[in-house]
């Protein structure tokens, strides 16, 4: 149920494996999935204190050994584990208790972040050169442009 619903990463092992399992309760993690099982959040925490440590260390020996693509990977995962959030969703996740789910959403379509050739970041950035109505359109919140445009 939670790799279905929080892994939006495709996980190669099975969850049977032990690499597979600590893929999927990462995954939910980050994407800050319940997990009801209190064997599951007890692995999660255990998973989620070392991962980013892991992560930055694996980027510092890319770094060192001149592997620019691996070390921007790395940096990214370790990124994502610190936040909670992942570096493809739109930086205004970090407000999720102020703003309407569909806001993020909106931001986050595939289709248009791709036609355009933003990224969320961009996409994002972009909304401080909109009017406070245009924000609202776009997000599909039309009262709450000028909140959105703050953030």
């Amino acid at each position: 149920r939670i790799k279905k619903e929080s892994c939006p990463i495709k996980t190669l092992a099975p969850v049977e494996e032990f690499s597979g399992k600590c893929n999927v309760l990462l995954q939910a993690y980050i994407s800050r999935a319940r997990v009801n099982s209190f064997t599951l959040i007890s692995d999660t925490n255990y998973i989620a204190s070392n991962a980013g440590r892991v992560a930055r260390a694996l980027f510092e020996m890319c770094l060192k050994n001149g592997r620019a693509s691996a070390a921007l990977k790395f940096l990214r995962l370790a990124k994502s584990i610190d936040h909670r959030i992942w570096w493809f969703q739109s930086p205004l996740r970090h407000f999720e208790s102020e703003l309407k789910k569909n806001v993020y959403v909106a931001l986050e379509d595939q289709k248009v972040a791709s036609e355009d050739g933003y990224s969320t970041l961009d996409r994002a950035i972009s909304l401080l050169d909109m009017e406070p109505n245009e924000v609202g359109q776009l997000c599909h919140c039309f009262r709450d442009g000028e909140l959105i445009q703050k953030f």
